[in-house]
């Protein structure tokens, strides 16, 4: 009864510890790193004891990866690989063929009878703890267009010496790189949008001549992105025609100015476009150091408005554009130069016109005083007679106006055939009076009137006394008239002979 308790003990024992293996009523596992590997570690006489390495070789280790149900036997350690048990020491000098189904069926010097120490202990790695390997990247997520990225695969076996294998879930991108170590790193230089997609790594290993893999690791996604940062925009004038002020950029008008757009970037080509407010679609060039210039030679106030930049590049048939700059205000202004000209211009323009009149009135009012001017004037006689009015005026200067408002007219009717007679005796003494010295004229009031039969003359004539000496052409010529009313046209061509200094007009 007493052995039947301890095989059910020990079944459920075995149950707990599921790494453990029983033959012959001893069980087995493996301690210190997984199922399938690790310091080997046998339960005897109630307790857990490690087994010495002395001849531990890959056919001991093939006969425990097979009792413990982990494939076959990948590699045999040594000298506590897998770190010092505690404990009895249970087997040594342990020699399998490869065939047992037990450790402890195999050759060794017995229970408990060695001459190790625990740093002596031996283990395994079978090929059933060969798990998936790990995969990471750097940077951690999405890589920039451009950018260098590195792939790093590792596994958690204690195993060394084998090859790592990067490859791409639904794309061409393989590569192998063999490692001394349970780790490797994979780069990627200048990532594009083809290197794009999922990654997986796998481990292989060659054990006693035998090829094992690992299970694919779990996928990587790669994803690129195109980051755009905002342009900058600024504005120059080579000539100096620029002025910043309150409301914007005040450039003046004929002067040239140039817009720069720049963008700190590292993606190759591009282009820049400058968007005007007034304009569609919007002036484009071919980025340059990642900057472009767009040039205006002659200012124009069609130029005035808002302004601003974007800039756009295509990757890969892909094609990426950024946000758009700060709006810039461009103000066209006059030129000071043709401003103060023209109001210049306005200006003696006006002081012409004002001088001009200025002549005009002074003309007007210099005619007016000129002495000796004959005055037309209407005058009515009765039927068959000419009317002469003789004016002989002393015209004082300050009494102008006053002297012509009261002057009076002489008529005098003559018979017509002695007008001959005293138009030449009238002539005569009018070339008396202009030899005087300007002697106050007699009173304009007398009238004397006289009767000549059927045939009469009326004669006015009108001549201020006051002559200027630089002007005595002008007025003889321009200023005097005499005017008549005649019957017979042969009195008029008398009296012009009479007068010849004088204009006559005749009315008939």
């Amino acid at each position: 009864m007493g052995s039947v308790g301890n095989l059910r003990y020990l079944a459920f024992v075995s149950f707990l510890l599921t790494s453990t293996s029983s033959a012959a009523g001893v069980l087995i596992r493996l301690a210190g790193s997984t199922l399938c590997s690790g310091r080997v570690e046998i339960y005897y006489n109630s307790s857990w004891g490690t087994v010495c390495d002395d001849d531990w070789d890959l056919n001991d280790t093939e006969v425990v990866c097979r009792e413990l149900g982990c494939g076959t036997a990948l590699s045999a350690h040594q000298s506590a690989h897998f770190g010092e048990g505690t404990g009895s020491i249970w087997l040594d000098d342990v020699g399998c063929s490869g065939g047992e189904r037990s450790v402890t069926e195999c050759q060794h010097r017995g229970f408990g009878s060695h001459n190790c120490g625990h740093s002596e202990d031996a283990g395994v790695i079978c090929s059933a703890s060969l798990q998936k390997p790990s995969i990471s990247m750097n940077p951690i997520g999405n890589v920039t267009w451009g950018q260098d990225v590195a792939i790093t695969c590792s596994i958690s076996t204690q195993h060394l010496g084998g090859t790592f294998t990067l490859q791409q879930t639904s794309g061409s991108f393989r590569k192998t790189q063999t490692s001394s170590t349970n780790s490797t790193s994979f780069s990627i230089l200048q990532v594009d949008f083809d290197n794009e997609g999922s990654y997986q790594c796998q481990y292989q290993t060659t054990v006693s001549s035998r090829d094992f893999s690992f299970p694919l690791s779990d996928s990587l996604r790669l994803s690129v992105r195109v980051p755009l940062q905002q342009p900058s925009i600024s504005l120059t004038s080579p000539n100096g025609g620029l002025v910043w002020g309150s409301e914007g950029a005040e450039v003046t008008r004929g002067y040239s100015f140039v817009f720069t757009c720049s963008i700190s970037s590292h993606y190759p080509g591009g282009v820049f476009s400058l968007i005007f407010s007034g304009s569609s679609p919007a002036n484009t060039v071919p980025a340059v150091n990642h900057s472009a210039s767009f040039t205006f030679p002659v200012a124009e106030y069609e130029h005035l408005g808002n302004y601003s930049c974007v800039y756009e590049v295509t990757l890969s048939t892909q094609r990426f554009i950024s946000t758009t700059t700060e709006i810039m205000t461009v103000i066209i202004k006059m030129p000071l130069l043709p401003l103060v000209s023209s109001v210049a211009a306005g200006i003696l323009l006006i002081l012409a016109v004002v001088l001009v009149l200025v002549c005009l009135v002074c003309k007007r009012r210099r005619r007016a005083k000129q002495p000796g001017a004959l005055v037309q004037t209407q005058c009515r006689c009765s039927p068959g007679h000419m009317a002469v009015r003789v004016r002989n005026d002393y015209v004082d200067d300050t009494n102008d106006d006053a002297e012509d408002d009261d002057a009076e007219d002489d008529y005098e009717n003559v018979n017509p055939v002695d007008i001959v007679k005293k138009l030449k005796e009238e002539a005569g003494r009018v070339e008396e009076e202009e030899s005087d010295d300007y002697e106050q004229p007699e009173s304009d009031e007398d009238h004397d009137y006289e009767e000549a039969g059927h045939a009469h003359v009326c004669f006015r004539v009108e001549q201020d006394r006051k002559e200027e000496e630089e002007e005595e052409e002008e007025t003889t010529s321009d200023d005097e008239d005499d005017y008549e009313n005649v019957t017979q046209p042969d009195v008029g061509e008398q009296a012009v002979d009479i007068y010849g200094e004088h204009d006559i007009y005749q009315n008939f």
